[in-house]
């Protein structure tokens, strides 16, 4: 039954709006999902340092980091072709692949660094396609995920996301905060915020420029927004009791936002410039992390109004209320996938915490996680990946990556940092 379910589940849900994309597009037949054999070979170097030239390693960690791939090894394989006349394609073939990448960095000058590549189709024995990047040496890693980006758009019919950035939350024994942006595989860390009080919620804006979060530097809970390129920030909302939770809304004039004043923790929507504050749902019960269905007419939201946690949907238009989640006695932490097809949220399943999707036509659900204590999942966004937060009983938290079908789990190299509170930036260019 469980087999049944996960390629019922992949199969109809996930690939058959992306990958099914053309005759030469990946195929996924009879509904069931596989990894799909690919050789990375090592890039040419000509006139740039080897390290430079391990833009190959990039490329080969997105894909693998993707679920859809495994990359062959190639050590043993005779020397990287030039071109696709140059490849031994029945030897591939012996090897099971069915798609090659290759590739050179040339130096130019003033520190400046060409990238060529190419993907070649084994079976069909041509390339399929190619490019180039130029860009500063130091560059050298968000070149290979552009180049990452640009291979698996052509092969799966979805954008890619290995450009993009994430932020997350870094602690130092419960006494200094660090809110950081990093690239969405954990290098390139960088510094927002400094604080010796916590920062929590961190949620970017649709546009990328501005990240959302919570601040208890005021010894109470308080939501901010802060520009990403300059550093400034300002109060968003400031009331009585506790202001937490912000979630933007998709063309990013409004949040919604959790507030207490003198009641249990309700929903409410403010615009982005901290003015029009408006209580959404009506309940004596609590009402907590709110997330905008895509088309920005609907807000899911955690609530205990029939016992234990579940997750509901508001209609922002008829104000009527439906319970979404079903399935178990503890379910909390919504997220939607960019198209409304997908929820994502934590599920307590045999008293561990899981990461859980939820086809919201069929009601079918999919444990992707084991636990014991996975938290905060989100949607990358192109909604192929789940980037979450997971412990085990006494060891340290660690932030990393989940493929959408459930057969890649990576942690970021994040070292011994504890890590909390993740949150995946947009796909801009």
């Amino acid at each position: 039954m469980k087999k049944f379910l996960y390629v019922f589940f992949v199969g109809t849900l996930f690939f058959s709006s992306s990958i099914l994309h053309a005759l030469e597009v990946i195929e996924i037949l009879g509904g069931k999902a596989t990894q799909i054999p690919i050789a990375v070979m090592p890039f040419k170097s000509f006139g740039a340092t080897k390290n430079l030239a391990k833009v190959n390693s990039v490329i080969k960690s997105d894909l693998n980091r993707s679920g859809l791939f495994y990359t062959l090894d190639t050590r043993g394989v005779s020397a990287s072709p030039n071109s696709d006349k140059e490849v031994n394609f029945s030897q591939w073939r012996s090897l099971e692949a069915q798609f090659l990448i290759i590739g050179r960095v040339d130096f130019l000058q003033k520190e400046k660094l060409k990238v060529s590549w190419s993907l070649i189709d084994i079976y069909k024995q041509q390339t399929i396609l190619g490019g180039e990047f130029v860009g500063n040496k130091t560059q050298i890693r968000a070149i290979g995920h552009k180049v990452s980006d640009k291979i698996y758009e052509r092969l799966t019919g979805s954008k890619g996301v290995f450009h993009t950035k994430i932020a997350f939350v870094e602690k130092y024994n419960n006494k200094k905060f660090k809110l950081n942006i990093a690239d969405y595989d954990g290098y390139n860390i960088t510094s927002l915020l400094d604080s010796k009080m916590p920062i929590i919620s961190p949620r970017w804006s649709p546009d990328g420029k501005n990240i959302a979060y919570v601040s208890f530097e005021k010894q109470k809970p308080i939501i901010y927004i802060q520009e990403i390129a300059t550093g400034k920030r300002r109060l968003l909302a400031n009331f009585k009791g506790n202001n937490s939770a912000p979630a933007w809304s998709p063309d990013g004039k409004r949040l919604a936002i959790v507030l207490t004043y003198n009641t249990n923790s309700q929903i409410y929507l403010i615009n982005a410039d901290g003015s029009d504050v408006k209580r959404l749902v009506r309940s004596r019960s609590i009402t907590t992390e709110p997330a905008w269905s895509p088309d920005g007419k609907e807000i899911y939201y955690t609530s205990n109004q029939g016992g234990g946690p579940q997750i509901y949907k508001f209609d922002l238009e008829s104000s009527e209320v439906s319970r979404v989640t079903f399935e178990g006695k503890y379910n909390l932490y919504p997220n939607l996938s960019y198209d409304g097809k997908l929820l994502l949220y934590l599920t307590q399943d045999e008293g561990k915490f899981k990461v859980a999707l939820q086809n919201l036509q069929s009601k079918q659900v999919l444990k992707l996680t084991k636990g014991p204590l996975d938290e905060a999942p989100v949607f990358a966004p192109n909604g192929h990946m789940i980037l979450f937060v997971y412990k085990d009983y006494g060891k340290p938290t660690k932030i990393g990556t989940v493929s959408i079908n459930g057969l890649k789990i990576d942690p970021l190299p994040l070292g011994s940092r504890q890590v909390q509170e993740p949150a995946w930036g947009p796909a801009n260019d």
